[in-house]
């Protein structure tokens, strides 16, 4: 059975800030949960009241000779964090003790659960051993997969990597999708000590660190939402390619009495709507995933600052602290280089629907345009028919001296001046309207027209090639005209 001295778990938790300070299923709710099963003060309840920065003064509690612990709590930019010990006091009793006792530091599940304002959670496990010669790597990483088995034995994480830290192996265990990261970390009093010095750096670090992945994982779902609306933005802009590919057939056509051009903008522009309102919510989906990448950047930066926080307090360098260094130098860029490439790939849907309304647009502009000039036409020609019609009325009306009177016309009657003035006017209005909608081109006169052409003139018969057959033809003409004449 594997033995260790004094194990110590120190639990990072971070949640951004919400209105209530009582909130149920945030960590104030896990926190008091943990108080009231090991301190004996069950009435103290924590609350956002008790934050404040840096880290608060530490309240303790003591369940027994075996478990202690204490709680300290700090408010950060837009969210709320608890740093909670629970471990082995330094005494004689809790030297030599079995891994498996480390069950009993875990009764109410020291792990928060994920809501809605979580952004993770980091345990920092220490323990001390009693050794007359240097353990090995392999024995060092067994006792460290024993001390997560027993204080989390459901907790779905994965081991990365192990490095050094002040000279001492620590061993680090994460989970990207539960936002949870654990290290084990073997250490001796003086490591102990310089520990304590770095206490709220290491807890900013730490939570720049959730702030980074929470961000990431925010905009893998943000990806999820953009892939959605980028397909249903490319299936409206095929609709309406193929209404365009119709509507500039239907102006093709030679003869276009079937056509309906009101119908046809009506629909383009029922889908040009549709396509704006689906490129609204595109577009503030890309915000929010341009506001994930610049999240990063800004507690990437952050991040760095305490990491040279950290090294000037300890007097060493960054590349001793590969612990944390790791996640700066290889996850940090990954992240970021994944959402530049999801930004500039639905960028490009952005510039789609530009190209789109801007091709609609156009289109509905022209056709408006050639309407508007058709009916300027008609109001010319039709004005110009009425003004010739006018003049015409009030100039033969001065020669009107015979009163109407409304009877049945008999035999014999004439018409009377005032309706030959009408009828002289509408005529006028119809040969004058159709003289200037030639002129402009609004009507063609179509077909051949044949004048003078006879009533009773018979079809020729047509020609054949071979001239007997001709004669025979024209025989049968000439006898036909002479039946004709003697009738």
């Amino acid at each position: 059975m594997l033995k260790i001295d004094h194990p110590q778990i120190y639990i990072y938790s971070y949640q951004l800030s919400q209105e209530s300070k009582t909130a149920a299923n945030s960590i104030w709710t896990w926190a008091n949960n943990i108080w009231q099963h090991f301190s004996p003060e069950k009435e103290l309840i924590f609350s956002q009241s008790n934050l404040g920065y840096p880290l608060t003064r530490v309240q303790k509690f003591s369940h027994s000779n075996k478990i202690d612990g204490s709680f300290k709590f700090c408010r950060l930019d837009d969210s709320e964090g608890i740093l909670a010990r629970i471990g082995s006091p330094e005494t004689d009793e809790n030297k030599d003790i079995d891994i498996a006792a480390l069950k009993d530091f875990n009764v109410n599940n020291l792990m928060a659960d994920s809501y809605k304002d979580w952004l993770g959670q980091t345990i920092f496990i220490t323990y001390k051993l009693q050794t007359y010669q240097p353990p090995t790597k392999k024995y060092l990483r067994q006792v460290a997969d024993e001390c997560l088995n027993n204080l989390f034995p459901q907790a779905s994480v994965r081991f990365c990597r192990d490095t050094e830290l002040l000279g001492s192996p620590i061993f680090e265990y994460s989970s990207l999708k539960s936002q949870l990261q654990v290290f084990v970390y073997l250490v001796d009093d003086e490591i102990e000590e310089k520990l304590g010095q770095i206490l709220q750096p290491l807890f900013e670090l730490f939570y720049y660190r959730h702030k980074i992945t929470t961000a990431f994982l925010d905009s893998r779902k943000n990806y999820d939402l953009l892939k959605g609306l980028y397909a249903k933005i490319e299936g409206i802009i095929a609709n309406l390619e193929t209404k365009i590919a119709q509507f500039e057939s239907n102006n093709d056509v030679a003869s276009q009495e079937n056509v309906n051009t009101d119908e046809s903008l009506t629909s383009l522009k029922s889908t040009l709507k549709q396509l704006l309102r689906e490129s609204l919510d595109y577009e503030r989906v890309l915000e929010s995933l341009e506001d994930f990448n610049n999240t990063i950047n800004i507690h990437v930066y952050n991040y760095q600052e305490k990491l040279s926080e950290i090294c000037d307090k300890w007097q060493a360098s960054t590349e001793e602290l590969t612990t944390f260094k790791f996640f700066i130098d290889r996850n940090c860029p990954y992240f970021q280089r994944q959402i530049q490439g999801d930004l500039g790939y639905f960028k490009h849907g952005t510039d789609l629907i530009k190209i789109a309304v801007d091709l609609v647009a156009g289109i509905v502009d022209i056709e408006q345009a050639e309407i508007d000039r058709s009916l300027e036409r008609t109001i010319q020609i039709l004005g110009t028919g009425l003004g010739a019609g006018g003049l015409v009325v009030s100039a033969v009306a001065n020669y009107i001296e015979t009163p109407l009177l409304f009877r049945i016309p008999q035999k014999g009657d004439v018409l009377h001046p005032a309706v030959a003035s009408l009828l002289l006017s509408l005529l006028v209005v119809i040969v004058v309207s159709a003289l200037m909608g030639w002129i402009n081109g609004a009507w063609k006169i179509k077909g051949n027209f044949r004048w003078f052409r006879g009533k009773s003139e018979r079809p020729r018969l047509p020609d054949s090639q071979s001239p007997p057959v001709n004669d025979i033809l024209q025989e049968a003409a000439d006898v036909l005209e002479q039946h004709s004449e003697q009738e």
